[in-house]
């Protein structure tokens, strides 16, 4: 048998369906459709000549031979998977990395990336570009950088976005305003609404935070043109000490204000029915298609165990990348910074 006629995609949703025993949690753990994965399945026993999954109304099991294939695949991915480690202890990454970064996060995650990505690259230069959301994006629509960190978008043109971290933006005022008539208004709030007759402090057009936030309310009935919007300013830490002073009602991501609750210079308001969450997420340039190694960990690894400096094992026996078990060999290029987190 002509083993170019099973493409690695085919083994790894064989693999996936195995582990799910469900065509449709298959397909949301490889983010394809069920109809895609029940494809690769067909197509996977046509190239076989076997049945590999018995089908039922509960799902899908394992056949015989089935089984024997899964245990067999998990072995030699497991050997290549060995066998590329030990060839990249001895390949050694130099030249410059840019990575660009939106405001909250290169404030509150970059540094500790850059510090695991020294510590495993120690040869390689690092290069951070810090902007709003729209800055980060147009980088990297413009090829000036291969990778960003941005906030709260869904989808945008030209750029593919893979999640990193949940976020949750929280509203804030100071615990002593001295205008009466202020505080009585923040008092009395019983629904999102009433946010039309306050002052709140934004973040400049183009912010991740401001369009999250700006897009929540609109959602929850709020009028975007009876918002106060007399106070705009391109920094957070103004946007912070308009807020300790009593000015009005600022928006921020919990990792950024969590110490000023913590002194007691801030305190969370709590308005019914309000709740604003995002994703913190990589962007890379939609054309990279490739899913090189570096892309693998974006959905390997757990960002919190990121972040308190561990390496993540991936399941064992293979390695999944968006087109493939085994991406190209990843290059010298800002998203050489994702393989930092690759098992080792």
């Amino acid at each position: 048998m002509d083993v170019d006629r099973i493409p690695s995609i085919l083994l790894q949703t064989f693999l996936t369906v195995a582990e799910a025993g469900q065509i449709s949690e298959a397909a949301r753990r490889l983010h394809l459709s069920q109809p895609t994965v029940t494809g690769h399945i067909r197509r996977l026993e046509a190239n076989l000549e076997t049945t590999l999954f018995i089908r039922s109304a509960n799902g899908v099991s394992l056949t015989e031979r089935g089984a024997h294939l899964r245990e067999r695949v998990q072995d030699v991915f497991a050997e290549l998977e060995q066998i590329l480690r030990e060839l990249d202890r001895t390949h050694e990454v130099n030249g410059t990395l840019t990575l660009a970064a939106s405001t909250t996060v290169a404030r509150y995650f970059v540094p500790r990336i850059f510090i695991r990505f020294h510590h495993y690259h120690p040869a390689a230069a690092l290069h951070l570009i810090v902007g709003n959301t729209e800055e980060v994006l147009d980088h990297l629509r413009q090829q000036r950088v291969g990778l960003g960190l941005v906030e709260g978008h869904q989808r945008s043109p030209g750029v593919r976005l893979e999640q990193f971290m949940p976020d949750e933006i929280v509203p804030v005022c100071a615990p002593r305003i001295p205008d009466p008539k202020l505080r009585r208004a923040i008092e009395g709030l019983k629904s999102v609404r009433d946010l039309e007759a306050l002052p709140l402090i934004w973040r400049e057009s183009g912010s991740g935070t401001r369009a999250v936030v700006e897009s929540v309310l609109k959602d929850s009935g709020v009028n975007p043109r009876k918002l106060d919007q007399r106070f705009e300013l391109g920094r957070t830490e103004a946007i912070k000490s308009l807020v300790i002073a009593g000015l009005g009602v600022g928006f921020f991501s919990c990792w950024e204000i969590q110490q000023e609750i913590a002194m007691g210079l801030v305190r969370q308001i709590n308005i019914p029915g309000l709740r604003i969450q995002r994703m913190f997420s990589w962007a890379l340039p939609s054309g990279e298609l490739g899913a090189p190694w570096g892309v693998l960990s974006v959905r390997q690894f757990d960002p919190k165990r990121v972040i308190r400096g561990e390496r993540p094992p991936l399941k064992r026996g293979y390695l999944r990348t968006e087109t493939g078990i085994l991406g190209k060999r990843w290059q010298l290029s800002s998203r050489a910074i994702l393989a930092t987190y690759r098992a080792g």
